[in-house]
């Protein structure tokens, strides 16, 4: 297993670095939150899980809104490629072996009961963000039966395009789930994957509806070929 040893000077210039990026490759970041998580209580994060983008984006909004002592679960094979990501926070887990699984989620509740915040993508792998149901691994349920203190928030990406040249991308916060007592391991993930799936219905319908209400635009891209074509007409009519 590969563990994290966390940098701060490399988190705050890798925090640079992921917000130049999104201003290259992204023309809006639009950021909401349902809910404030407090600091200093046990937080799990489930995200929905659809391409490369959902590592660092999860890093960055963690940086500069949520602001949480936070790690995330991150498979072996992509720690091994990009190895900087323990020094933010990223511990590796191998799905394809059951005892590598069980180490992981064992010190991930150990990171929670130090009132820490884990991050989790509860598919286990990238999905397109059309599909449904959201299939969970059972590793979330594990970590809720384990930890019984521990608040679960459900967070959703969603990626689209609207008129521009570059596409446009969505975070929610949602409030925290609420379970039922004595709920089994089976009945915790289908209500953790049921909530992330109707979260994520209700942004895309929001952006389908092109409502601008209640989203915060925390990144604004850089100019795009239309936008400078638009100013050089402007321009020359001077």
């Amino acid at each position: 297993m590969i563990y994290p040893k966390k940098s701060p000077f490399f988190e705050r210039l890798l925090t640079r670095f992921v917000h130049h990026q999104l201003k290259k490759h992204f023309y809006r970041v639009h950021y909401q939150e349902a809910y404030s998580p407090p600091k200093g209580e046990a937080t799990l994060f489930i995200v929905n899980h659809s391409n490369w983008w959902d590592g660092l984006v999860l890093f960055y909004i963690n940086a500069v809104k949520i602001k949480h002592d936070s790690y995330a679960m991150m498979s072996e094979e992509g720690m091994k490629s990009f190895s900087f990501f323990k020094k933010i926070g990223a511990f590796s887990v191998n799905p394809t072996s059951p005892k590598h699984v069980l180490k992981s989620l064992q010190f991930a509740k150990k990171l929670l009961g130090d009132k820490k915040s884990v991050w989790i993508f509860p598919q286990g792998q990238e999905e397109h963000q059309e599909k449904r149901p959201l299939t969970f691994a059972s590793g979330t349920s594990y970590l809720v039966d384990q930890v019984q203190s521990v608040r679960v928030i459900p967070v959703s990406f969603y990626y689209t395009y609207h008129h521009d040249q570059r596409p446009e991308l969505y975070v929610y916060t949602g409030n925290p789930i609420s379970f039922h007592p004595n709920e089994t391991r089976a009945e915790l993930t289908s209500t953790m994957a049921s909530k992330l799936t109707d979260q994520l219905d209700e942004v895309k319908s929001f952006v389908i509806e092109e409502k601008n209400t209640g989203y915060e635009t925390i990144v604004s891209g850089y100019k795009t070929i239309s936008e400078w074509l638009t100013w050089w007409k402007g321009r020359g009519k001077k």
